[in-house]
């Protein structure tokens, strides 16, 4: 392999990009949009939950449990019903999310053991109403210890480690790292070969002295120092702009990035070689990386909690490795050294990709 050949073939990818300013600021704009969109925008938690009120029992308990709801974070009390029409009504309407039902004589009721609450979720969004009843149970709680109405043999003290806040955004953040990756990764690659298969240059391109391995190279190598450009932006704007602690280290980081990044800019490659065109290959690239990144690595939904045969699928979705790392050396501070399973699965995958690429082109007669 000559360095010469290589550079040549990098140079004239880096004038094609600074002749087409469109595609460069697709490159550069598309990953800060990513992340802003899902890092503001995808959160696992509630926060002013819109809850409504029936409080037939107005003495001291049930206004103190009232106010507890109001004032915490995760609800907001805006409506009070003096009948359970009026509360189904609206319930339906889904002006509210949750109603608390506060029966007559709580407080005689509590004195005497045998109290009781009713809390009525809108269950259309499963996930916010299992977290809404989480929440209103642990205020509840609360409220009955501080006044020394519930009495436990052993008292639970509870502590989390590595996201203390219990934040979700500080979870899904690396993860958003991992799909900006894989989509522009892919994306960009796959658009570089398809133009050139589009344009009929690969065939001239057999005319030359490049080998196989240098155009591949040379290609290649642009988009990657694209690539890690902006893993370096999505990476500063996780810690100063998410507050997303960065506990490992830096150079590990990087490291598993470049390798993750080279595995989907192969995928690209290999998509964009059996598509032929750009059109097909920016669709086929989008489809076979931002579904499978954002659904099937663990970045929003945990794979143990998935369907059996779609962990099985998710082996080969080189972006749950990715994820796992960036989690991990992001919150916890792990090296790559302890979690070597999930580097060496992307290795496997690189030079899996890299040799059915090969193949594939030389099939075709592109290289």
């Amino acid at each position: 392999m000559k360095l010469q050949h290589v550079s040549a073939v990098a140079r004239k990818e880096w004038w094609h990009l600074m002749r087409d300013p469109r595609s460069l600021a697709l490159i550069l704009l598309m990953p800060t949009m990513l992340l802003f969109l899902f890092g503001y925008a995808l959160s696992l938690d509630i926060s002013k939950l819109p809850l409504g009120v029936l409080q037939q029992s107005h003495d001291v308990t049930a206004n103190a449990i009232v106010a507890r709801f109001d004032g915490s974070h995760a609800f907001n009390v805006v409506a009070t019903y003096n009948d359970r029409r009026q509360m189904e009504t609206e319930l339906q309407a889904g002006k509210v999310a949750a109603v608390l039902v506060i029966p007559r004589g709580l407080t005689r009721d509590l004195a005497n053991g045998n109290a009781t609450m009713q809390f009525i979720l809108d269950g259309v969004d499963a996930n916010s109403a299992r977290l809404a009843q989480n929440y209103a149970q642990a205020i509840v709680n609360d409220y009955l210890e501080q006044q020394g109405l519930v009495k436990l043999p052993i008292e639970l003290e509870e502590r989390t480690w590595f996201n203390e806040a219990k934040e979700s955004r500080i979870a899904i953040v690396p993860g958003v790292i991992a799909v900006v990756m894989a989509v522009i990764g892919a994306l960009m690659t796959s658009l570089t070969i398809a133009r050139e298969m589009e344009h009929g240059n690969l065939v001239l391109l057999r005319t030359t002295a490049l080998s196989k391995n240098e155009f591949l190279l040379g290609k290649l190598f642009p988009y990657f120092v694209i690539g890690m450009g902006d893993f370096l932006v999505a990476t500063l704007a996780a810690v100063y702009l998410f507050d997303v602690p960065l506990r490992g280290s830096v150079p590990a980081l990087t490291l598993v990035s470049a390798l993750f990044l080279i595995v989907v800019m192969l995928q690209g490659a290999l998509l964009s070689i059996v598509a032929g065109g750009q059109m097909l290959a920016a669709q086929m690239s989008l489809v076979s990386t931002f579904l499978p990144a954002f659904l099937l690595s663990g970045f929003v939904f945990a794979i143990q909690n998935m369907p059996q045969a779609l962990q099985y699928l998710s082996v080969i979705v080189p972006a749950r490795y990715y994820v796992e790392l960036a989690k991990l050396i992001f919150l916890k501070g792990v090296s790559p050294l302890v979690i070597w399973s999930e580097v060496v699965s992307l290795l496997v995958i690189m030079l899996l990709l890299l040799r059915v690429v090969t193949l594939k082109a030389r099939k075709l007669g592109l290289l």
